[in-house]
């Protein structure tokens, strides 16, 4: 496709197609950019069984290993963070010294409607069922 040719025949033809492309691709641009804002976001209270989605859900991001969070999670602060214990030794010390294990950290978003859990880590995100939260203005 010649978009600036010399000829008058393929000018026309070139310049008007290469216009829509354009205006289409703004056009995809605008709409994805339009999904809803995510927020910041705590609760005002946890209920056993919407604790128990929290730890549900960040324990399938690390392959089921069992996961415990507080009773207040996320009442005070968008963001929790979960470190694996130290291996210890028969006096509680960690062995070797130190650890070197990663922290890993979850935020709380709102959308407005719902309640998602996102993992820091991996960007992923998870719809929270049956939960309240609002946006957190820290």
């Amino acid at each position: 496709m010649v978009l600036f040719g010399r000829g008058k025949a393929k000018s026309s033809k070139g310049l008007p197609a290469a216009a829509l492309a354009i205006v289409l691709s703004l056009a995809i641009g605008c709409a994805a950019s339009k999904e809803a804002e995510l927020h910041k976001a705590i609760t005002n209270s946890t209920s056993a069984s919407q604790k128990q989605t929290i730890e549900n859900t960040i324990s399938n991001w690390f392959g089921g290993i069992p996961i415990t969070v507080a009773d207040n999670v996320f009442s005070k602060a968008s963001n929790i963070t979960i470190e694996r214990k130290a291996k210890v030794d028969s006096r509680g010390l960690p062995v070797e010294g130190r650890h070197d294990n990663p922290v890993y950290s979850f935020t709380l978003l709102s959308d407005g409607k719902h309640c998602l859990l996102r993992n820091d880590q991996t960007g992923e995100l998870a719809k929270l069922e049956n939960m309240n939260c609002y946006p957190n203005h820290d």
